[in-house]
């Protein structure tokens, strides 16, 4: 370890708070949840509250090892501050910025509650998160200087690394501060409980299968054999949204989990082993009366679609996957989905076939793609197929429009490829929704 200090420690207090306030007030994201101290890049990088207190509420707090919990590149603390007001356990953040250093310990301060004993062990250090060692010698000095002679162990770590800005992809080799020497750094702090020590990582939902495979290597190479949950989080918006891994004693008995995020809390999680689908190709149009769905893509890239549809089609029912990429996964079945909160919340839209369409809407057709799904019990039509981003916005308004005259069924319109001998061909299926 190096003789002169390497980590600068922050106790969380009144007046950390209002030097704070001098570079920026706090503020709420949403009416009803804490006000942090935030600048605007922060903001775009920090964990929503409403996920933050989502994920606390997933851990038991009896399954953790002893010890604090300790975000090793904690930016604003928002997630950090989540997961010890859940778990009742002291703080230790790590911050490389110190001026996002300052801001992370006003925000603990301000989110915790006077009369919190656990809270007068809350830390911030500024420094490298890597740096393990030394690390934990500077918090378990600051404790000591503050009257505290406990020398805790590290029973949690989470670890959200900054990636680059606006990139289609990301890959683990971007990420800041390095998963690899973080992990293998901080390994022997750890305390450990029955199905090894735990470990939350949150990682890019931009990651491939190929950047996932890596990520499961340097947790195998650091934890041999450890347990892990890789959990998909969706809040409806046709992506994933939110993608971690829950490492030994956080993980669950299966290796996938899907979660569906309303605007406050979790409305639905199923969990299970990761089943490939085999996709149909259609060559023809589907039969009138037929069922089509539009899922969660989360659902799909979490691997659990086969499980999901146990739960989702009744007994007997038949099946076939139309398009499993993309932000429109297709399902095509023969009879209605069983209809329940755990399965409608992974369902962006589902309904029974009507009609079929060779061309795709347009400005000069509006009227008739109106006047002809009302005569098919259609009242009120969202577009959910691939249209130029330029007029879809346009083409909705001025369908919605055409529509008011009407009265009928809440319905969409999909796309679908027919293969043909010369090639592919679109189809426009107008689904009733029930």
């Amino acid at each position: 370890m190096n003789e002169e200090p390497t980590h600068f420690a922050i106790r969380p207090s009144a007046d950390v708070a209002k030097r704070a306030s001098k570079v920026v007030k706090a503020n709420s994201a949403r009416k009803g949840e804490p006000a942090f101290h935030m600048t605007d890049d922060m903001r775009r990088l920090s964990t929503p509250w409403s996920v933050s207190q989502a994920r606390a509420t997933q851990i038991a707090a009896a399954d953790l090892p002893a010890g604090v919990i300790l975000d090793a590149a904690a930016g604003s603390g928002v997630q950090l501050i989540a997961l010890t007001a859940g778990l009742k356990r002291p703080g230790l953040a790590i911050e490389l910025d110190p001026n996002i250093g300052l801001l992370c310990a006003a925000n603990m301060h301000s989110a915790g509650e006077a009369d919190d004993l656990q809270r007068s062990m809350d830390r911030v250090l500024v420094g490298d998160g890597t740096d393990a060692e030394n690390a934990i010698v500077a918090y378990w000095n600051s404790l000591r200087e503050a009257g505290t002679r406990a020398h805790p162990p590290i029973g949690m770590l989470h670890l959200d690394p900054a990636r680059p800005r606006d990139a289609q992809r990301h890959e683990i080799d971007e990420m800041q501060p390095a998963i690899g020497p973080l992990l293998k750094a901080w390994s022997k702090h750890l305390e450990t409980g029955p199905r090894g020590p735990a470990v939350l990582l949150d990682l890019s939902p931009r990651l491939n299968d190929d950047q996932r495979s890596l990520v499961d290597a340097v947790i195998e190479i650091t934890f041999p054999g450890i347990p892990r949950t890789w959990e998909y989080l969706s809040q409806g918006g046709g992506r994933i949204d939110r993608l971690s891994v829950w490492i030994g004693s956080l993980s669950s008995k299966q290796p996938s989990r899907c979660v569906r995020m309303g605007r406050k809390k979790i409305m639905a999680s199923i969990e299970g082993k990761v089943a490939e689908s085999e996709l149909a190709s259609m060559s023809k149009p589907p039969p009138f009366g037929a069922y089509l769905s539009i899922l969660d893509p989360a659902l799909v890239q979490s691997g659990l679609q086969e499980a999901w549809l146990e739960q989702a089609l009744p007994e007997g029912a038949g099946h076939s996957w139309l398009r499993l990429e993309g932000r429109r996964p297709l399902l095509i079945s023969t009879d209605p989905l069983v209809s329940d909160d755990e399965t409608d919340a992974f369902v962006i839209a589902t309904g029974e076939i009507v009609q079929h369409r060779l061309t795709p809407p347009e400005l000069h057709t509006i009227e008739q793609t109106a006047a002809a799904a009302a005569r098919n019990g259609v009242g009120k039509i969202t577009l959910r197929c691939s249209l130029d981003p330029e007029i879809h916005p346009t083409l909705q308004r001025r369908l919605d429009k055409a529509m008011k005259e009407f009265e009928g069924s809440r319905g969409f319109m999909v796309d679908l490829e027919l293969e043909r001998g010369s090639g592919s061909h679109s189809l426009y299926i107008v689904c009733k929704e029930a």
